[in-house]
C-alpha cells in the first residue's frame, strides 16, 4: 500500500508539474501560440509521460479552468459565506482572501485571465465555460451588493450588477499590473489602495 501511495504521489506531482509548465508557456506565448513540444521541453518530459496525464493541449485548458474555479471561485465563496458579520466584514474576507491567493496561486489566476482575453470572442468552444465562471463571479458580487443596501452601508442607487462587473474589472487589472510590478509594489498597501477605491464608491 505505501508503494502504491508513493506511485499515486509522484504521479500527482508529475501532472502538477505539466500544469505548472502550461500555465506558464500559455502566458509567454498565448494558447494557440503554444505547442505540445513547448509544454513538453519545459516540463522536461516526453509526449507520452504527458499525454498519460492530460489527453490534449486542450485539456490542459479544461484543467486550469476547473483548477481556477475550485480553488479561487469557490474558495473565495465559501470563505466570505462563513463570515457571521456585516457585509463590511464579508467584504474584509473577500479582500483577504483574493489578496492571499493571487500571492501563492500567480500563474493560476494570471493564465485564467489571460486566456479568457484570448478565446472569448474568438470562436473557441471553451468560450462557454469562461462565460460561465465570469458569470458566477458577478452574481456571487451582486448578491453582496444587494446585501450591502439591504444593511444601509453601501448607496441605495448603485446598480449590483453593473458594480459587480466593475470590481471584477477592477481585480483583473489590480492582478496584471501586481504581476508586472510585484518587485516595486508594497503588496498590503496595494490591496488596502483597491479596498479604500472600491468602499469609496459604494458606502453611503
Amino acid at each position: 500500500m505505501k508503494k502504491l501511495n508513493n506511485k499515486n504521489l509522484r504521479s500527482q506531482e508529475t501532472a502538477n508539474r505539466i500544469l505548472y509548465q502550461a500555465m506558464r508557456i500559455f502566458l509567454e506565448k498565448g494558447y494557440h501560440g503554444t505547442s505540445i513540444d513547448d509544454i513538453t521541453r519545459a516540463a522536461k518530459l516526453t509526449k507520452g509521460a504527458l499525454y498519460w496525464h492530460f489527453h490534449s493541449k486542450e485539456d490542459l485548458l479544461k484543467r486550469i479552468i476547473e483548477e481556477y474555479e475550485r480553488r479561487f471561485l469557490d474558495g473565495m465563496i465559501q470563505a466570505v459565506n462563513e463570515v457571521k458579520g456585516t457585509i463590511l466584514d464579508k467584504i474584509e474576507r473577500y479582500f483577504r482572501y483574493n489578496a492571499a491567493f493571487a500571492y501563492y496561486n500567480r500563474e493560476l489566476c494570471v493564465s485564467f485571465d489571460t486566456l479568457a482575453a484570448e478565446l472569448v470572442g474568438a470562436h473557441h468552444g471553451i468560450e462557454a465555460e469562461f462565460r460561465r465562471i465570469y458569470k458566477k463571479y458577478q452574481n456571487f458580487l451582486s448578491n453582496l451588493m444587494v446585501q450591502g443596501k439591504k444593511e444601509r452601508f453601501f448607496k441605495k442607487e448603485i446598480d449590483e450588477n453593473l458594480s459587480a462587473l466593475v470590481i471584477i474589472a477592477f481585480h483583473v487589472g489590480i492582478l496584471f499590473q501586481w504581476s508586472m510590478n510585484k518587485d516595486e509594489i508594497d503588496g498590503k498597501a496595494y490591496v488596502n489602495m483597491f479596498k479604500k477605491i472600491m468602499l469609496q464608491g459604494l458606502m453611503v
